[in-house]
């Protein structure tokens, strides 16, 4: 595979600008060399203090992304642009919000693979915590789902002090956002348990500063 050193120096490289983003967030562009296809996530056309902020989310989503390396419905890093850009694997689907899943069983089924894949992401000690952003749940046609935009996670190393104290509530924000999720797809699906589970943390989450 060509490297990002290599595309980000060769003539044929084209990227085009999918997304401009808010003043403080990385811009989404699409870069495609002899039919590799690659977005870019760039903080390189942002002011000198957000390109500095940049550096350090792009740090983050990479050394989450690579923890998660294997996990299907994770995006891939195929390498760094720059200091301030990073060089992922498209994921294909549609927002969660915009996805039409079809029948009652289908969505159902769709949540439940989700379910697997947020236990599968926290089985290797990182924690998404913004999926309740709409953009960063992918659903295909098929109801298959997929997870981005892992610049505000955290990743606790295993048995540490950071894990035992705080991961637990840091999977009880990613699970809050599934149960906001199925609550407004799928409402019929959630058990009694899942609805007063979803009540209890909406009350809660006025003191979550993260989502």
């Amino acid at each position: 595979m060509t490297t990002a050193v290599e595309m980000a120096t060769t003539p044929e490289t084209t990227v085009t600008v999918v997304q401009r983003r808010g003043w403080a967030k990385a811009d989404i562009k699409k870069l495609s060399l002899n039919g590799l296809q690659a977005i870019l996530k760039d903080f390189s056309e942002k002011t000198l203090f957000v390109r500095w902020l940049g550096r350090f989310q792009i740090e983050r989503e990479l050394r989450a992304l690579e923890y998660l390396d294997g996990v299907g419905g994770v995006p891939s890093v195929l390498g760094k642009w720059s200091p301030f850009g990073i060089l992922l694997q498209p994921m294909k689907g549609d927002p969660i919000s915009e996805w039409r899943g079809g029948q009652p069983e289908e969505i159902a089924s769709m949540f439940r693979r989700l379910d697997d894949l947020v236990t599968a992401i926290h089985a290797r000690g990182v924690a998404h915590l913004d999926l309740r952003k709409r953009d960063n749940i992918l659903i295909t046609p098929d109801g298959q789902p997929s997870i981005i935009d892992f610049n505000a996670s955290v990743r606790c190393r295993p048995g540490g002090l950071l894990e035992r104290l705080l991961f637990p509530m840091f999977r009880a924000v990613d699970r809050a956002a599934l149960l906001k999720w199925k609550a407004q797809r799928c409402p019929a699906a959630m058990t009694q348990a899942e609805i007063k589970l979803h009540r209890r943390m909406t009350r809660l989450r006025r003191f979550w500063i993260f989502n």
